[in-house]
């Protein structure tokens, strides 16, 4: 079967939105440095696609999960002041998966998918400017794309179809799946259309400029590239051969060809960093999610991981018929450290007054938050 667009492009509208609207995603510069901020999180037996779409949320970047990951998979991982960059492949690595940046979309999937994605994504734009000039532009446009829970691939893939005005098949490639909804931030054509295929082991081809056809992934997925390196490019790529092992090098006439991942080509040809500036230090922030777990474990864990003074005023907990003990559930997003602390013990019925740089638990106070002595 082959989807064929209307003639009418608006006739055929994008995937629905998630309730609320898409969200406002950080892309560019503005993506880049929040990627370097540190972030600290604590999950105790969080599922695996809540807790990204948690720190989604928090830190306005677009997360994806390749539905052959377990998205229920439980996640125990206490991370402090990480680099959301380093976070991911840590949060990764637990799911058995692994993470790759596709523009400004952060992709967790299975390692072939990954390690191929933004290959096959340079492939596909490369296949864009051999159509005729006049026939780029809309497969090159950048555009959000989001669906609503239980989502057909299929479906997305017809939604496609109709933006750029091509027939797209076999669709009998794409196994009959629904899909939790997601939003992505502005990518082009190809990019949403490799996401989709990629889920399923397929990339596409263009058959002139009004058809697009979807076909198995070919193994190796490389791009060759050529290096003039002149006298020394025996030695240049004795270098590279080590740097990258899995990348096929060969000189010829003093020339360097590559074929290997895109990867492979950026640490090759990498440029000298630029002066590493760390991130400002601004006010620290904490995202927790906890579900049923006693909230003197939780304090305990906070007392290791921050290196803070938290006690129990016992006798006031004792004559109020409190106890640290009682199982809590709580979330917080980018709180400030008296923020996530509130919210744990609120959870108890409890709260805490400053006793210099001590935090003292006591029962709640029915008038507001307890004062403290600072």
């Amino acid at each position: 079967m082959w989807i064929v667009a209307a003639a009418v492009l608006y006739a055929l509208p994008h995937a629905v939105a998630q309730e609320g609207g898409p969200s406002t995603w950080l892309v560019g510069p503005e993506l880049l440095r929040q990627r370097q901020q540190p972030v600290t999180i604590t999950w105790d037996g969080v599922a695996v696609r809540d807790g990204l779409a948690d720190l989604a949320k928090a830190e306005r970047v677009a997360m994806l999960l390749d539905r052959r990951i377990d998205p229920g998979r439980p996640i125990d991982l206490s991370a402090r002041r990480e680099p959301l960059d380093e976070l991911l492949v840590q949060i990764s690595r637990k799911a058995e998966a692994e993470v790759t940046w596709l523009g400004p979309l952060a992709y967790v999937g299975p390692h072939a998918a990954t390690a191929r994605l933004r290959t096959l994504s340079a492939l596909r734009a490369a296949d864009v400017l051999a159509l005729p000039k006049g026939k780029r532009t809309v497969f090159q446009r950048q555009a959000p794309m989001s669906w609503a829970m239980l989502a057909e691939p299929r479906k997305l893939v017809a939604d496609l179809a109709a933006e750029a005005g091509v027939a797209i098949g076999p669709l009998e490639l794409i196994d009959h799946d629904l899909w939790p909804a997601a939003d992505l931030p502005p990518l082009s054509w190809t990019d949403r259309l490799t996401l989709l295929a990629n889920e399923f082991d397929l990339t596409f081809e263009f058959v002139g400029d009004r058809q697009v056809r979807l076909t198995p992934v070919q193994s190796p997925v490389v791009i060759e590239g050529t290096y003039p390196r002149g006298k020394q490019a025996a030695e240049i790529a004795a270098r590279w051969r080590t740097l990258a092992p899995q990348a096929q090098i060969e000189v010829d006439s003093g020339k360097i060809v590559v074929r290997g991942r895109v990867e492979d080509h950026e640490l090759l040809v990498a440029k000298k960093p630029p002066p590493s500036s760390a991130p400002a230090a601004g006010v620290e922030v904490y995202t927790m999610k906890i579900e049923g777990q006693p909230l003197s474990a939780i304090l305990d864990k906070l007392r290791r991981q921050l290196s803070i003074d938290i006690r129990a005023d016992d006798a006031a907990l004792e004559k109020a018929k409190l106890s640290l003990d009682r199982p809590v559930s709580f979330k917080v997003e980018r709180a400030s450290l008296d923020e996530l602390l509130r919210a744990a013990l609120h959870a108890a019925d409890l709260d805490f007054v400053r006793k210099g740089d001590a935090y003292l638990v006591v029962p709640i106070n029915p008038a507001g938050p307890a004062k403290s002595d600072r």
